[in-house]
């Protein structure tokens, strides 16, 4: 049984760009096409999907008439994995080969074995090149087919490089020359993973942010990798939903993937400032940015009142709406496409590699080494410190001054989050959920005044031009669709935000 990291990046395509990317990596200098393969594999887990949550997944390949089975263990890297291979003489798994892997232990439980059945099939054909550089020999393999589970069926087009031999760089380097001439989108999702949820019904679904798999003995650098890496995913898993009818939770749940990875490079910046650090960051705002418009569009939307009986009022009121949902759709569409685009391709994949094999992982620095409960209580507190002393007479800030506390409230919860089931970081597990809840509730609460706000201006300008440009005026169309307010008025969410900000002030969890 074999035994060993994959070190390999993973890019997915539409299937009318196949032949441009194949072009392009027959064109790579000394590549050796290898003859098309048909590659049926089963994938076996418990209904629970037990292997899955455990970080694993076996499978068995039917290549000619010989069966390989494998058990892949998802090591903490985003690009590299590794896999136990054996020949056996079945279709099913042979669990007398697994007993020099990871997964010995869980399989060997008699409830595991009694509940193990297939879970859903991969048929793909795979074309395979041998790419020779100075630095190093990958081998570049194109996937065409299908992932099938419970009658549901989902395409694959995927381009898979792997490295055989030499350093990472000569991988990294002609990845970033594939992505900048060809459409291809870098992809942490394995095959195993989509697999996984279309076989629960997930997939395309937008997605909630996950907790990244964090331990009290994890050093800063590798407690940051993890988090990063937790997020990037969820980011990418959200993707598969933009394009969908109802996107709108995809969108949502997709900025917030950006913010928390952005509020992870804010939170471990002493650790991980490096040449490329503020060049990533920059580019993750311009991404934001565009996730931010969207957001806010689907909101005030969302915020819109209804209009009043028919009456020439109340016909702008629905052209108001409609105006709306252009706007929306518009925004929808600059994400969409910017996704598509060589920015933000490059950006995705420029991440995945800085995570992973990034500078500031070879620079003099005893921070990376640190323990991570002591590094991360040290700047949450910093971190609160700072909030407490911005939001100070926060009942008599203006609007700016409130969404600025929002943004960093914001920030907090997320930073906060990331830790909340490591011991260590907070004096006990309850003062600091008090504090993510007082975050939460303050942001909320800001958050709800600041739609209001934007609501008001939105229906006065819009309702100007139209009244404007008809010969209404202004005050006959407003009352037709007042905007309505936060339950119990704006007065009411800021002695929310104020009680919220009182608490957080109190609480000492660091």
């Amino acid at each position: 049984m074999a035994a060993g990291p994959e070190i390999e990046l993973k890019f997915l395509f539409a299937e009318r760009d196949l032949a441009k990317a194949k072009s392009l990596v027959a064109a790579a200098s000394g590549a050796r096409n290898a003859t098309p393969q048909r590659l049926r594999t089963i994938y076996f887990d418990t209904p629970n999907q037990d292997l899955w949550n455990h970080g694993f997944t076996l499978r068995v390949r039917a290549i000619g008439e010989s069966h390989v089975q494998t058990v892949k263990w998802i090591a903490p890297s985003g690009i590299q994995r590794y896999e136990w291979e054996a020949v056996i003489g079945r279709p099913e798994p042979d669990l007398g080969h697994i007993k020099n892997t990871p997964l010995a232990r869980l399989a060997g439980k008699p409830s595991i074995r009694r509940a193990m059945r297939p879970a859903f099939e991969v048929d793909i054909e795979r074309t395979s090149f041998m790419l020779e550089t100075g630095a190093g020999r990958i081998e570049a393999s194109f996937d065409q087919g299908a992932i099938e589970a419970n009658g549901e069926k989902l395409g694959v087009h995927e381009l898979e490089l792997e490295l055989n031999s030499g350093d990472r760089s000569a991988l990294f380097d002609l990845a970033r020359a594939f992505v900048s001439q060809a459409p291809l989108h870098p992809s942490l999702i394995s095959k195993a993973e989509r697999g996984h949820l279309l076989a629960g019904g997930a997939w395309g679904r937008a997605a909630k942010g996950a907790k990244p798999r964090l331990a009290k003995d994890m050093t800063c650098q590798r407690a940051f990798q993890e988090i990063c890496r937790t997020c990037l995913h969820d980011f990418q898993l959200n993707l598969q939903g933009l394009e969908k009818s109802d996107n709108v939770e995809a969108f949502h749940q997709g900025r917030i993937a950006i913010r928390r990875l952005r509020a992870a490079m804010a939170l471990f910046k002493p650790v991980v400032f490096d040449i490329a650090y503020r060049s990533l960051r920059d580019e993750l705002k311009w991404l934001s940015g565009l996730f931010g418009a969207a957001r806010d569009l689907d909101v005030l939307r969302a915020n819109l009142p209804p209009p009043a009986p028919e009456d020439q009022a109340s016909m702008r009121a629905r052209e108001l709406a409609g105006d709306c949902e252009v706007k929306c759709l518009r925004a929808h569409q600059a994400v969409v496409e910017a996704l598509g685009g060589e920015r933000a391709r490059t950006l995705q994949l420029d991440l995945a590699v800085w995570i992973d094999d990034g500078r500031w992982q070879r620079q003099s620095s005893g921070i990376a080494e640190e323990p991570i409960p002591r590094y991360a209580g040290a700047r949450l507190r910093e971190r609160r410190g700072k909030l407490v002393k911005q939001g100070a007479g926060l009942a008599k800030l203006g609007s700016d001054a409130r969404h600025r506390i929002r943004i960093q409230a914001k920030k907090l919860r997320y930073m906060a989050e990331f830790f909340v089931d490591v011991p260590g970081v907070a004096k006990d597990h309850k003062r600091l959920n008090e504090l993510i809840d007082c975050c939460e509730m303050l942001q909320a609460a800001l958050g709800a005044i600041r739609d209001e706000e934007a609501l008001v201006e939105f229906m006065e300008n819009e309702v100007g031009m139209g009244a404007a440009a008809n010969g209404v005026a202004k005050t006959a169309i407003l009352p037709a669709c007042p905007p309505p307010r936060p339950k119990g008025g704006i007065a009411k969410e800021l002695r929310k935000a104020v009680r919220s900000y009182s608490k957080l002030a109190a609480i000492e969890p660091f």
